[in-house]
């Protein structure tokens, strides 16, 4: 089984049998993920619909 690397320490790390906090390390990593897309410090890309192009 080959390590895995968490997306937010980057840490390696081999998959657990119970798989709580996938793709994290742990927990906390799990839960700083989270507030980071809370805090909008994370974000999709959105492109305006073009009907508001001609409303301007």
């Amino acid at each position: 089984m080959e390590p895995l690397t968490c997306p937010v320490c980057e840490q390696r790390f081999f998959e657990s049998d119970d798989g709580v906090a996938m793709p994290f390390c742990s927990q906390r990593c799990k839960l700083i993920d989270a507030a980071r897309w809370l805090d909008e410090r994370y974000g999709l890309p959105v492109e305006k619909p073009l009907e508001d192009e001609f409303f301007e």
